[in-house]
């Protein structure tokens, strides 16, 4: 089982462009961004931005397996954009499986709202996470 550890992280800002802090996703001691192999993109986890107030809070309790995903494909947002969180500018997403001792975060893609678009991440396998510990690890968010 891999660990998962929500991680403080800084998106600089420059002209037009605002800092954010936010929680990343530290898996057994790696980015999901760098597990992804998409570092380079300009997106956050909606952890901790607290820019956004209840959608913000929706989002979390999705990830967190409190509630179902708001995504026609019942997919989940794990990463979004920095500047308003909108769907449409697209987000990195994966399906979340909940059995009675894991959660299995699976099935990684890129996909926005306008064009319906999804580039699946098809080198990455499943990330299993212990009950237990997943649910600490969002304890404090």
């Amino acid at each position: 089982m891999n660990t998962l550890i929500l991680q403080s992280k800084i998106r600089k800002g420059a002209e037009n462009v605002h800092e954010r802090r936010y929680l990343d996703f530290t898996i057994s001691g790696q980015s999901l961004l760098d597990i992804l192999g998409v570092s380079n993109l300009d997106l956050v986890t909606p952890l901790g931005l607290d820019i956004l107030s209840d959608y913000e809070k929706e989002l979390t309790e999705i990830i967190a397996t409190k509630r179902n995903s708001n995504l026609e494909s019942g997919r989940v947002m794990l990463y979004i954009c920095p500047e308003c969180g909108d769907f449409d500018c697209g987000a990195i997403t994966a399906h979340i499986e909940v059995s009675d001792n894991k959660i299995i975060w699976k099935d990684f893609a890129y996909e926005d709202g306008i064009e319906g678009l999804i580039e699946k991440y098809t080198k990455v396998e499943s990330i299993e996470f212990e009950v237990t510990e997943y649910n600490q690890a969002f304890s404090l968010v």
